[in-house]
């Protein structure tokens, strides 16, 4: 078969991105300085969540208006995947949660760059519908900040 070239848009491209292009590893090491990243299988949805705490800071001279400063922040993910048999990823999910163990995880970018952070595991619960396919849900609550968005390398 003979290569085919596809021209190229360049005017008023898109520069939407597809949510099945974002990704979720967990670090299956025994450390953070070398990490392996493994990839939680199956996903369907890793929503990525940061927040601030609300801070009042209205007073009698704000004119009748609210005023709000943010507070201390916060991360989680939830997420859901299909329950793949063998799935490494989904063992070491649930393997942590039922030790109490953090987890250590990455949320990889579609251009491969990524943040990554430790949280616990505050939900793992297993779908088993019998007209679907078995799903395992969870949350992951952060620890501490998410790193800066790193390159990949």
């Amino acid at each position: 078969m003979s290569s085919v070239t596809f021209t190229e848009r360049t005017e008023g491209a898109s520069t939407s991105t597809a949510g099945k292009d974002y990704l979720i590893y967990i670090n299956t090491a025994a450390t953070e300085a070398a990490p392996t990243w493994t990839l939680l299988g199956g996903q369907r949805s890793g929503d990525l969540t940061r927040q601030a705490d609300e801070i009042d800071a209205s007073h009698k001279t704000s004119g009748g208006w609210k005023s709000t400063l943010p507070g201390l922040r916060s991360w989680s993910i939830d997420l859901e995947t299909v329950y793949l048999a063998g799935d490494t990823g989904a063992k070491f999910l649930e393997a942590a949660f039922l030790a109490g163990k953090q987890i250590h995880i990455k949320f990889e970018y579609p251009d491969k760059s990524y943040v990554t952070g430790w949280a616990s595991i505050t939900e793992c619960s297993l779908s088993t519908p019998y007209d679907d396919v078995a799903t395992l849900k969870g949350t992951l609550n952060g620890d501490g900040a998410l790193s800066d968005v790193q390159k990949a390398s």
